[in-house]
């Protein structure tokens, strides 16, 4: 089952340093749009790229680039917090959003948030989701806690 309650006007996302960004909802178009332009750019890059672009994580943080600038040209209707050189409010334009994208806090919180209601919305479908307590729905919990003296894993973000 799933419940199509995704949003149908723009709503604002809050991002770090105090940074607002009214979006457009994220639907199939915007997502198709943004990725197929990020493969073009990737693409018209071509023999400019450094001699590093053969390693497998320079050509992963490329495509992660390339896509959260696009999905921000397609998405980002206006923005509060985001200023020009001289400290008035920057225009939201190709170059303006690129700029944006290419501080990696930035474009990581961006796309997070810009997919959290289908991230959501499949959450919600999978009956195998998530509970509140942080098990599987399904399935009873049979560990014990870990206690403070654990070792936590750190992760890197990701989009």
């Amino acid at each position: 089952m799933i419940r199509l309650n995704l949003p149908k006007e723009p709503y604002w996302l809050d991002l770090p340093f105090d940074v607002r960004l009214l979006v457009r909802p994220l639907d199939t178009a915007v997502n198709a749009a943004a990725h197929a332009d990020a493969a073009n750019d990737l693409r018209q890059r071509g023999n400019d790229t450094p001699p590093a672009a053969t390693d497998k994580f320079w050509q992963t943080g490329l495509l992660q680039e390339a896509i959260a600038k696009s999905m921000g040209q397609y998405a980002i209707i206006a923005w509060r917090g985001v200023l020009a050189a001289d400290d008035t409010e920057a225009p939201v334009t190709a170059e303006n959003v690129a700029m944006l994208m290419a501080i990696p806090k930035m474009a990581i919180a961006f796309m997070n948030l810009i997919y959290a209601p289908l991230d959501q919305l499949a959450a919600e479908g999978n009956a195998s989701g998530t509970a509140q307590s942080g098990i599987l729905a399904a399935v009873p919990n049979t560990a014990d806690d870990a206690g403070p003296e654990g070792n936590p894993v750190q992760t890197v973000p990701t989009f």
